[in-house]
């Protein structure tokens, strides 16, 4: 069931592996984004963990997990005594990023990986439960279909223009709802759905880094490369090194 907490609540910096992890343990979790996507069924409901939601796993609930390509999520393990005002949120497996939680998630950015220090985890956890529990924002579907748009085609030359016709918004509107409800631009999620594609296409040996830049819609090799080292701090060689000697 996992290891024992030793405080209130415990926070972390966590990867995942593409191969699928299944297990329990004896308190609440709730799992956050911080890059990349995880893919998560909790008690066999599916769902993911992106920048948009974050995943709610109580006590003793087996849930299966997989994250592909880099990915850097944030878990809060949580106590019975500090989770028992907020004993609703074990009521759905998935709960929206609000914006109080996405403040909260960019003052941890400058924590060390790992595990993060349990004085501040005893002061951010109760402000985390509290933002969660403010309500879930229903993504508009209009919005859900950009988004859908991005995961799809991201390796076509899409624009802002492109993404707001197929929201039948303006872009300016578009622009500022799809930050709003993803916590994240049109074109930071764009980037990130094509930098996932290159991470999945590096592990094929017999593609070259030129024709994985052609085909995930960065155009040429060195927009990749300049791309992957501001976002993941490594140049595809280098990943696609680490993969292989895995």
């Amino acid at each position: 069931m996992g290891h024992d907490l030793t405080a209130p609540a415990e926070l972390s910096f966590r990867r995942y592996s593409v191969e699928a992890i299944s297990h329990a343990h004896d308190f609440d979790q709730i799992v956050l984004p911080r890059r990349g996507v995880l893919e998560i069924e909790i008690d066999g409901k599916g769902g993911r963990v992106d920048p948009g939601s974050a995943a709610v796993i109580p006590p003793g609930t087996r849930h299966v997990c997989a994250a592909d390509g880099e990915n850097l999520f944030v878990v809060a393990d949580i106590g019975s005594a500090l989770m028992a005002p907020f004993e609703r949120l074990r009521e759905k497996p998935f709960a929206s990023v609000t914006s109080p939680v996405r403040g909260l998630l960019s003052f941890l950015s400058g924590e060390a990986p790992g595990g993060i220090d349990d004085g501040v985890a005893g002061l951010w956890t109760p402000l985390l439960l509290r933002g969660l529990s403010s309500g879930p924002i229903a993504v508009d579907p209009r919005l859900a279909r950009a988004a859908a748009m991005i995961e799809t085609l991201y390796h076509q030359p899409l624009t802002v223009r492109d993404l707001a016709a197929e929201a039948g918004m303006s872009q300016s509107r578009f622009f500022d709802r799809f930050a709003a409800a993803y916590g994240a631009t049109p074109h930071a999620a764009l980037t990130d759905a094509r930098l996932r594609a290159a991470q999945r296409l590096l592990d094929d040996p017999t593609l070259s880094i030129a024709q994985i830049a052609a085909r995930t819609g960065h155009g040429d090799q060195s927009t990749l490369t300049r791309r992957m080292k501001a976002a993941l701090g490594v140049t595809p060689a280098v990943w696609r090194k680490g993969r292989a000697s895995r």
